[in-house]
């Protein structure tokens, strides 16, 4: 029983790592977030501050940029499949499928320094 859970914990930490370094993954997980969450963070370091062109920024909000999400100790895959499990109002509410919330973490991850 202790091989199979061990042999299990390894799998589940393969593939993990595995998604986390999948260029196409971040490849997704960037285009959402360009596409739903632009209009109050900055998504990425190239993103000029405001919103993306075309959308009319809501009064001022305090949204993070996601550089500085994934810059948090506290931040890795769990952390953020928790906080996307849960409602942040005034932020909408998205319905992404489970991949997409997986490409989206994949790509924040991805914006971690060194």
């Amino acid at each position: 029983m202790r091989a199979s859970l061990t042999v299990l914990c390894c799998l589940i930490t393969t593939a993990c790592a595995a998604r986390q370094d999948n260029p196409e993954a971040v490849r997704r997980g960037k285009e959402l977030a360009i596409t739903w969450c632009s209009e109050c963070h900055r998504v990425a370091p190239d993103q000029p501050t405001g919103a993306r062109p075309g959308h009319i920024m809501p009064p001022p909000m305090n949204a993070p940029s996601f550089m500085s999400v994934a810059a948090r100790p506290d931040v890795d895959r769990r952390h953020l499949k928790g906080f996307a499990s849960d409602l942040h109002l005034p932020m909408p509410i998205y319905h992404l499928t489970s991949e997409q919330q997986d490409d989206l973490i994949t790509y924040i991850l991805s914006l971690k320094e060194g």
